[in-house]
């Protein structure tokens, strides 16, 4: 699976994972699965690790991406989103995502491990 996911409820949050080469269809599918995921309840946090993601989606893929989870067009509430990400491919990924996206989170950020995330998520929980 290139896309994989759990929600943690406790924490309010969603942990998602892209492996390899990851199609355009395979992100909207994740979406749907989402939405359609009984355990999801109120707003999540995201933590989105794309270190293994292979593919590089096209800018309006990423534009398309961030316009899937418009409040208007999704039941899906977001509060931050961690990117976790190394290669100079997969950063560049996450920083034109979290442009595209930037009115559906209150805050992004991208690090490179999912320790880092995990601290950014806790604090940004904590400050707002």
């Amino acid at each position: 699976m290139p896309i994989t996911y759990e929600i943690d409820r406790e924490r309010a949050l969603v942990r998602t994972t892209l492996t390899g080469f990851v199609t355009f269809a395979e992100v909207m599918a994740h979406f749907t699965a989402l939405e359609n995921d009984s355990r999801r309840a109120g707003t999540m946090n995201v933590l989105l690790d794309i270190r293994g993601l292979t593919s590089v989606p096209e800018t309006g893929q990423l534009r398309r991406a961030a316009n899937r989870i418009d409040p208007e067009r999704s039941p899906l509430e977001y509060g931050v989103c961690a990117i976790v990400a190394t290669d100079p491919a997969a950063i560049g990924t996450g920083k034109l995502f979290a442009v595209f996206a930037r009115e559906r989170f209150r805050a992004t950020t991208i690090v490179p491990t999912l320790e880092a995330a995990e601290q950014w998520l806790a604090n940004a929980g904590e400050s707002g």
